[in-house]
């Protein structure tokens, strides 16, 4: 599948906290998982296919709660990117003009090939991957613009987008964007929606290229997993100042449920959790039509909840404005991807604001994020077997400031990720896990040491949501983005897999998605 080392070859050694090698090993044919592939190691296969043309299309999402169609063309390096629904602005500064129906197009260079000047001017290839098979899959991304030159991507050399391409799926970072808006006008002084600058070099994201179109083939009961920010914040954000709460920016939130997607489009989660409604399902799942009526082969939930200003989509956490008063483009987009044969359900949440002259003609439901929804079935330790490859939030949000909770149930500690670019640390953005057994690790895919080790709980109260335990803290230089002994879970769908770490009434969620390797 996706292109990067098996990993296995250990790892650096020293203090007591320095993560310890796994090796992976093949499951045999009387215990391959009965739930999908079974993602063991096999022998050595392409990775991605041998060329690519315009001609095939990678339908996806992204962290950045944008709807995504992207080509490559590998005889000329170059790929065309189609933002088909997005909330991310096109400057900062504002919010009303967004990247939505923008198509860049723009070069790239395998990883091996793409070169960086370090201090003494010498070129460096910092992202090359250990085979050359794995670099033929690894497309970095140097430039993009629309065809009539107003719209052009920034991108930060010493840390650029990537996408690892396989046989059905891409996954990696899409070029970024600096967010930033001074808020909507009350009063003289007096601004609600208010956006702190942050730069993101790029935005964790995954596709495929090929979908399910039959919802019935969709149905079914689910546990899912992702992350979600808010740009404007939330009320139940804390500063020592203000410790019962303030609108910071930035809020994070995990999304951790069980749920039945219904025949109907309809969603209905499990009683007894903290969602007593589905938070990235509004009105029902139908397909999502293109421009012209034709079929856009994704589905699409409009906003549904009227609470008082207007219709507005469901979201993740507390404390958030929603107000609809300039009407409201909040929705979400369900992508089911057709993996090998499996269904891939990956759900994206497209914010929407707009800025007008108050609060009476503006908008604000801007929360974005991605998810994955993995059957609620029991995994079995050997259907994890092998690496996996994928981006994660750390991209976004990897230092996350928060004073103390609101409430202590139902649990709210809501975060805010008020740091700039958080790290461009490639090793850590780029999260490359292998499994064994009861264990797992994170591996930087381009050294192919480790940077924690996780403990796994396969006993499944909730039958496909497998416990982990950080054994190790995972850090970025200043940013620690957990601890030593921080849990979280688990699922898999297929050969693609999600992590949510301290996703429950912490601050400090962490979200990966990563597809199999070998």
């Amino acid at each position: 599948m996706l292109s990067v080392a098996l990993l296995s070859s250990g790892c650096g050694g020293g203090g007591s906290d320095d993560p310890a090698p796994i090796a992976s090993t093949p499951c045999t044919s009387n215990t391959c998982s009965r739930s999908g592939a079974t993602t063991a190691p096999s022998t050595a296969a392409a990775l991605c296919p041998a060329s690519l043309d315009y001609g095939t299309t990678f339908t996806g999402g992204s962290g950045s709660g944008e709807y995504i169609k992207v080509r490559f063309d590998t005889s000329k390096k170059q790929y065309q990117m189609t933002f088909v629904e997005s909330e991310v602005p096109t400057s900062a500064g504002q919010v009303n003009g967004t990247r939505a129906g923008f198509t860049i197009v723009g070069d790239f260079d395998t990883a091996d090939r793409y070169q960086v000047a370090n201090a003494q001017g010498a070129a460096t290839t910092p992202l090359k991957l250990p085979t050359a098979e794995q670099n033929r899959c690894a497309f970095v991304l140097k430039n993009g613009q629309t065809a009539d030159g107003s719209y052009k991507v920034v991108i930060n050399p010493n840390d650029p987008p990537m996408l690892f391409v396989g046989n059905g799926i891409v996954g990696g970072g899409i070029p970024g964007s600096t967010v930033q808006f001074d808020g909507i006008s009350l009063a003289p002084g007096v601004q609600v929606a208010v956006v702190p600058r942050k730069t993101f070099d790029y935005y964790p994201f995954i596709a495929f290229s090929h979908t399910v179109t039959d919802f019935s083939k969709v149905a079914g009961h689910y546990n899912e997993l992702g992350i979600h920010f808010t740009p404007s914040g939330g009320n139940f954000q804390t500063t020592a100042a203000n410790p019962v709460g303030i609108p910071l920016g930035w809020q994070v939130d995990g999304i951790q449920l069980t749920e039945t997607i219904n025949a109907d489009g309809s969603c209905t989660p499990d009683s007894g959790q903290t969602y007593t409604s589905c938070p990235t399902t509004g009105a029902n799942w139908v397909p999502r039509m293109n421009a012209d009526g034709s079929p856009d082969h994704v589905f699409t939930s409009a906003a549904n909840l009227d609470l008082g200003l207007g219709n507005v989509y469901p979201d993740a956490g507390a404390g958030q404005l929603q107000s609809a008063f300039a009407g409201n483009r909040a929705h979400g987009i369900l992508i089911a991807g057709d993996l090998n044969g499996q269904v891939v359900p990956v759900v994206i949440r497209v914010g929407y604001a707009h800025s007008g002259t108050g609060l009476s003609d503006s908008s604000v439901d801007d929360q974005l994020g991605i998810s994955l929804l993995a059957p609620a079935h029991k995994l079995d330790s050997w259907s994890l077997a092998g690496a996996f490859i994928g981006a994660n939030s750390v991209t976004a949000c990897g230092l996350v400031s928060a004073y103390a909770a609101t409430s202590a149930s139902p649990p709210i500690f809501e975060g805010a990720c008020l740091d700039d670019t958080t790290t461009t640390h490639a090793g850590v953005n780029y999260t490359s896990t292998l499994f064994e057994g009861a264990s797992a690790a994170f591996l930087d895919p381009f050294t192919s040491t480790a940077a924690t080790n996780f403990s796994l709980d396969f006993t499944q109260t909730q039958p496909g949501l497998v416990k982990v335990t950080a054994l190790n803290p995972f850090t970025s230089g200043a940013a620690s983005i957990f601890q030593a002994g921080d849990t979280g879970y688990l699922i898999k769908v297929g050969s693609v897999y999600a992590m949510l770490m301290n996703g429950a009434g912490r601050p400090n969620p962490f979200f990966t998605i990563g597809a199999f390797v070998q």
